[in-house]
């Protein structure tokens, strides 16, 4: 999970907000194409939760309430997320992120820094946080740190990375590093579980 800085409200959703019984099952299909592309955009084509890449699809991204929607709240635009199927269709162990949660409210929010510096990783992939609410949220309530995939990924993308580092001929000097960082982090289009790079990116410059 890394941090969310929403952009400027889509125009055609402001629009469609200002008419009689607006309401999200009822998005016109261009409106929400438009929607899920400009969410896709400020997360840089990632899951707002597992990170897991995602396409500009609707039959492979969700749009997903932060906060359970109700008639208030459906159509706000700080309260949508782009998000993957997280297993959709599978057994209730193995689905991950908004399939799982459903309309169960989640204390970490991702657009929120403080919440995310609280995040740290372990070698071997798995998610973690110095804030019990927010670990009960990666290990139960979004079923970050899976066995059936999730951890093995992280820590694929982490190792995949050390070995890039340890053959490259540039000499990894502390700004090689930040430099290295900065390329991952401002991204238009972030790689895969992104925030795990980022998190061991840090520790090298520390």
């Amino acid at each position: 999970m890394i941090l969310i800085k929403k952009k400027r409200i889509p125009s055609s959703l402001v629009e469609y907000k200002r008419t009689i019984n607006a309401s999200f099952d009822n998005l016109p299909r261009e409106v929400k194409d438009r929607l899920r592309t400009s969410l896709l955009k400020e997360q840089g084509y990632i899951c707002a939760y597992c990170m897991k890449k995602l396409e500009d699809d609707s039959s492979k991204v969700k749009i997903e309430h932060y906060v359970a929607r109700n008639e208030e709240n459906e159509l706000e635009y700080k309260n949508l997320l782009a998000v993957c199927k997280g297993n959709e269709g599978e057994s209730f162990e193995k689905q991950t992120c908004d399939t799982r949660k459903g309309n169960k409210e989640i204390k970490i929010n991702p657009q929120v820094n403080r919440d995310i510096l609280t995040i740290r990783y372990t070698s071997n992939g798995e998610i973690k946080s110095n804030n019990s609410d927010y670990q009960r949220d990666f290990d139960e309530t979004l079923n970050l740190n899976d066995i059936f995939g999730l951890v093995e990924s992280r820590k694929e993308a982490l190792n995949s990375l050390k070995r890039k580092l340890s053959k490259s001929k540039t000499h990894l000097t502390e700004d090689t590093i930040r430099r290295i960082y900065l390329r991952y982090s401002e991204a238009e289009i972030k790689e895969a579980y992104v925030g795990i790079l980022l998190w061991y990116l840090q520790k090298k410059m520390k």
